[in-house]
């Protein structure tokens, strides 16, 4: 792929509103952090606005970091069904013993003085975050729901790390998921919907991170029964099945929505951001403007509405069109969780 991709001059300044409301925050733990007897005695002599002095307080126990992040293992849906599944591969241990190479034979792990492991594993594995080249082809290359064009090479590694950060606001779609019975099909999120939502809790700023939060994860992200991967909920019964509905994801126009609100990158508790019948058209709808997003998270409704700081950390792969990764979230202590309120009825 060639190299000195332009990013849009509109992307740079959404850049810069994350940035600057990385900055607030900052200057909101820094000042919990004076007033927490907890706070490490460094942050206190840290220089004013520093970083150790704004981050102080995290280690200090003055606020929560929530982990938002799938555990990655075999025998959990983890992995796309007609992608290769994730796998353990121990190659060396203490002591010589039988190892799974891959799961379900047997393989020497031979002895050494250190422990160490293969995976076999995709950049669609568990938490992630899409990139605009997975499904935007490079320009002089299209292909059907989709043209090539710049962001068809605007792969992860190109993405400055404050792409992936900002305020979280929390968009609860439980009562969404509930209503949804579609066998095989995902909840379509419309546009009027999250208006009728800004309406109540307030527009959907830009730099902020909108967290689609339904719960799915939450519910079916279960180990297989009987070690049996065609019995797993989230993923197998709903796409190779379709003996069960799928998950909550926004209708194309939405995703445009939000790009109009100035929103660079959003999170979902859905193993996709597109839904489970049509998913080229919602990855379209954001990938061709340079948006990013991270999928299969979980936890989110232990969040406040707004307040906590969402990051989303991807391993760095040169050319990548997608990444595996960790989620999580500053978040005050004691702060209200949105699953601790009724499901929201709009």
């Amino acid at each position: 792929m060639s190299r000195g991709i332009r990013v849009p001059e509109r992307a740079l300044t959404r850049r810069a509103a994350v940035v600057g409301a990385g900055g607030a925050l900052g200057a909101l733990v820094l000042g919990r952090g004076r007033a927490t007897a907890q706070a490490p005695a460094q942050a206190h002599a840290a220089q004013a606005g520093s970083p150790a002095a704004v981050l102080g307080g995290v280690v200090g126990g003055a606020w929560d970091v929530v982990d938002l992040s799938v555990t990655t293992a075999e025998d959990y849906p983890v992995s796309w069904p007609n992608q290769p599944q994730f796998e353990v591969d121990p190659l060396t241990w203490f002591r010589s013993r039988r190892g799974p190479t891959p799961p379900g034979e047997t393989g020497s792990v031979r002895t050494d003085i250190a422990a160490v492991t293969a995976y076999q594993i995709t950049e669609h594995t568990g938490t992630q975050i899409d990139f605009p080249p997975h499904f935007i082809p490079p320009p002089g290359v299209n292909i059907p729901g989709a043209r090539g064009g710049p962001m068809g090479r605007m792969t992860g590694d190109k993405f400055p790390m404050t792409s992936f950060m900002g305020p979280a606001v929390v968009i609860d779609l439980r009562a969404v998921l509930a209503g949804h019975k579609a066998k095989g099909k995902s909840a379509i999120v419309q546009p009027a919907w999250i208006e009728r939502w800004e309406a109540r809790y307030g527009r959907i700023q830009p730099g902020e991170v909108p967290l689609l939060y339904s719960g799915y994860t939450d519910r079916y992200f279960k180990r297989f029964p009987e070690g049996k991967r065609m019995q797993d909920r989230m993923l197998w019964k709903v796409l190779v099945e379709k003996s069960e509905p799928g998950w909550c994801a926004l209708a194309p126009e939405a995703v445009e929505l939000m790009w109009d609100r100035g929103v660079k990158h959003l999170a979902t508790d859905g193993p996709s951001f597109g839904s489970a019948e049509k998913g080229q058209e919602a990855h379209v709808a954001g990938l061709r403007h340079g948006m990013s997003w991270t999928e299969c998270t979980i936890g989110l409704g232990r969040l406040p509405l707004r307040g906590a700081f969402f990051a989303s950390a991807p391993y760095k792969v040169r050319e990548q069109q997608a990444a595996i990764g960790r989620a999580f979230a500053f978040n005050a202590k004691g702060a209200a969780a949105v699953r601790d309120t009724p499901p929201l009825e709009l």
